[in-house]
């Protein structure tokens, strides 16, 4: 049966040509609605891929109703019926690009209508994305950048401020006491006795000399 029905759409193509094909454009991850002009029952929608032969997705009961007849399980969870024989294919992928037609049989024989053929495109909204999140990170860096230039400078100028500050408290350098080059003296007054003073005997001021300082006791006191 499928070898027929190879040979039917191969015949097909000879006589009805690319020209009669309708180009329909989905976006990525968009639900796509492919038209059949075919009305009435019992009605069949084929895929062709590049290359290999058709492939039977479903066929339809009545055009009132969505009930379809899957040939392979996994197609319910892709393709559904809608009314009018209409195709609904969800969430498209790049695996289900192709040619699309539906047929039904009259007189022991499948009528085709002209095919659809299901494009894909991808999506700008990645690409807009990518932007401002580059445009997003080129901000942020320049931002940081700035906020390490001036924790830098405000931590320079402390540590100046710190040092100019512990300069300037430091106290002066000792010098040595200087060390006098001529004799010392010491006056001594005398301290009259109780009993009044002595005719004889008169308070004077005494004036004792005294040695030079010793250099190794100046020097370590």
């Amino acid at each position: 049966m499928s070898r027929i029905v190879a040979c039917l759409f191969c015949v097909l193509k000879l006589c009805v040509g690319a020209e009669a094909l309708t180009e329909t454009l989905v976006e990525l991850g968009h639900n796509a609605t492919l038209n059949c002009s075919l009305n009435g029952t019992d009605v069949h929608w084929y895929i062709q891929h590049q290359l290999q032969p058709p492939l039977a997705i479903l066929r339809s009961f009545t055009s009132s109703s969505p009930a379809a007849f899957y040939y392979n399980h996994h197609f319910r969870h892709k393709y559904s019926l809608e009314r009018g024989n209409r195709l609904l294919i969800q969430n498209v992928t790049v695996v289900e690009n192709g040619v699309y037609y539906c047929a039904k049989k009259e007189n022991d024989s499948l009528l085709f209508s002209n095919g659809t053929r299901l494009m894909t495109t991808a999506s700008e909204q990645p690409r807009n994305f990518n932007a401002t999140w580059l445009k997003g990170l080129l901000i942020g860096s320049g931002v940081l950048n700035a906020v390490l230039i001036l924790l830098a400078s405000a931590i320079l100028v402390l540590w100046k401020r710190a040092a100019c500050q512990k300069n300037h408290d430091s106290p002066p350098t000792s010098k040595p006491p200087e060390r006098a080059d001529g004799p010392e003296y010491e006056v001594i007054q005398l301290v009259p006795p109780l009993r009044g003073p002595r005719p004889d005997r008169i308070a004077s001021t005494i004036y004792s000399r005294v040695q030079f300082p010793n250099p190794e006791l100046t020097t370590s006191a």
